[in-house]
């Protein structure tokens, strides 16, 4: 005699929808590590622009001093309140003018327990004038095999050849992604006592 287990099939398809990922967005709520680089003439980057804490919350998208300048090869590592996957989404600001104002970083995700101590991935180079466009972590998510992450890094690599004396790199005004959400490690157990509860089951 052959039953349907419509039970354990219902709790493994709830099992299996709660590994996916949540549509849902945030923005940048920390700041793990900031290393600013310089001026094109070596001079420190103004204070009004070195603050790193003005990358967290929602880009305000206007001619307003609310970015923080990364420096001639700075870097940024920033965290989410959870983990995140999916896409990531950078904002710079120039001022309404990025194609006079050349600029660029390469942006990472990574995972780990600290920030000194987490691997990272290497996602793309983001130009200034494409900013504000979601790029994919699907090639970080193949390289790393893993589906969320828990640090955000963007390093400066902007031409210097582009600017004036007073050039001081990549500009970042904000930073969204996708919250992703794992799964309970009891999870996964679960699903498999019950697939091996539905084969006995069919055996009967």
């Amino acid at each position: 005699m052959m039953t349907k287990p419509l039970h354990a099939v219902a709790v493994l398809a709830a099992v299996a929808a709660s590994a996916g990922a949540s549509a849902n967005l945030m923005y940048a709520s920390g700041v793990a590590n900031f290393s600013q680089g310089l001026q094109k003439n070596n001079a420190a980057v103004p204070l009004d622009r070195s603050n790193p804490a003005k990358a967290l919350g929602a880009p305000q998208n206007n001619d307003t001093m609310n970015f923080v300048s990364l420096g001639f090869g700075g870097s940024l590592v920033l965290t989410f309140d959870t983990w995140f996957g999916g896409s990531v989404t950078v904002w710079e600001t120039t001022y309404g003018n990025p194609s006079g104002h050349k600029e660029a970083a390469d942006v990472f995700v990574g995972y780990g327990s600290t920030w000194d101590t987490a691997q990272f991935w290497h996602v793309g180079l983001l130009q200034n004038t494409a900013d504000g466009a979601a790029m994919s972590l699907a090639l970080a998510e193949q390289a790393s095999g893993r589906e969320a992450f828990n640090f955000l890094k963007i390093v400066d690599a902007t031409n210097p050849a582009f600017h004036g004396a007073s050039g001081d790199g990549f500009d970042v005004d904000g930073v969204m992604a996708e919250l992703r959400t794992v799964p309970a490690p009891g999870g996964v157990a679960l699903a498999a006592a019950l697939g091996c509860c539905w084969m006995r089951r069919r055996r009967v």
